[in-house]
């Protein structure tokens, strides 16, 4: 990676801000970085799913306010950040960011370099939080490695139903009715310098 020249973010962010905007919400500040990804990622967007990642994320809100839902030993918890926070998500931990409307925030993460190297998404009961279905693998393309393990889910009463409580979680159509291609971030980068972008939904 050539030795990029400091720039204001701030400067960046406005004259970026028309296209921090959903169905695709966030943008990779340094491209050819070998180890991290650097991102500015802006809201509204929903969740309902989990995210495990074998690594640590750090969590800088820029604008507007953010819930990082954690899962920590069978507790949902709630980490809250407004602008000037920051946040250092530990590795290993389900995680589901929830961003508000005219939100920003900067996420750092490494990349997924090692063959060894899974990512996971979860879900849990909406109502009394038992982990309702959850799904490992290695990821390489978000669209073709995320989408068919979110219609696995949602077209699964099975799965949606909690076997504690007994609760279905409603499904959603926005991941199971159509081309989702647009919701993502597309990175043309050869397999060992490939990236990925969180997925932003509108609300």
């Amino acid at each position: 990676m050539a030795i990029a020249k400091p720039f204001n973010l701030n400067q960046w962010i406005e004259e970026n801000r028309d296209s921090l905007k959903p169905p695709v919400g966030n943008k990779n500040l340094y491209k050819d970085a070998g180890d991290y990804i650097v991102m500015i990622v802006a809201g509204p967007n929903a969740r309902k799913d989990y995210h495990y990642n074998e690594t640590e994320e750090l969590f800088y809100q820029l604008e507007g306010n953010i819930e990082v839902h954690i899962q920590e030993d069978g507790e949902k918890k709630t980490m809250k950040l407004g602008p000037g926070d920051m946040y250092l998500h530990p590795g290993k931990v389900p995680h589901s960011p929830v961003r508000h409307e005219n939100s920003i925030g900067l996420v750092i993460e490494r990349k997924r370099t090692s063959k060894d190297d899974v990512d996971g998404l979860l879900w849990f009961c909406d109502n009394c939080n038992n982990k309702l279905h959850e799904t490992y693998f290695k990821l390489d393309n978000i669209e073709k490695d995320f989408l068919p393990r979110f219609k696995e889910f949602y077209t699964s009463e099975e799965l949606r139903t909690c076997d504690n409580c007994g609760t279905t979680m409603e499904m959603d159509e926005r991941f199971v009715g159509g081309n989702l291609q647009r919701l993502y971030l597309k990175q043309q980068k050869p397999p060992q310098a490939r990236t990925w972008g969180f997925f932003i939904l509108k609300m």
